[in-house]
């Protein structure tokens, strides 16, 4: 499985160490498998190709609020979803993937 990231980060920082970061939705580590998805996060994408089972994770809708200023629930999966990781499960996936490369 490929999940993306989409960063104005440094990538080598990011591949290497991703960090769970606050924000609108909660502390944690955001990523989606969708590429169209993590573009709209930053001019940068990340990739990791994971095993599915490699790292514990929640996928839920995307709180469009965040990116839209939508509020009504039912709008939110209009955006896709997003996979959100735990500091520990973010490092787990950079150290066991098997491969993290910069997309675009």
């Amino acid at each position: 499985m490929i999940i993306y990231h989409g960063t104005n980060a440094s990538t080598t920082e990011v591949i290497d160490s991703p960090k769970a970061t606050k924000n609108i939705n909660g502390l944690g580590f955001y990523a989606s498998k969708d590429i169209e998805v993590a573009k709209k996060y930053g001019s940068k994408v990340v990739a990791w190709d994971i095993d599915g089972d490699m790292v514990e994770y929640i996928e839920r809708p995307i709180d469009q609020s965040y990116v839209d200023g939508i509020s009504s629930y039912e709008m939110c999966a209009l955006g896709g979803m997003e996979i959100v990781m735990s500091q520990v499960q973010a490092t787990s996936m950079a150290y066991l993937c098997n491969d993290a490369y910069l997309v675009v």
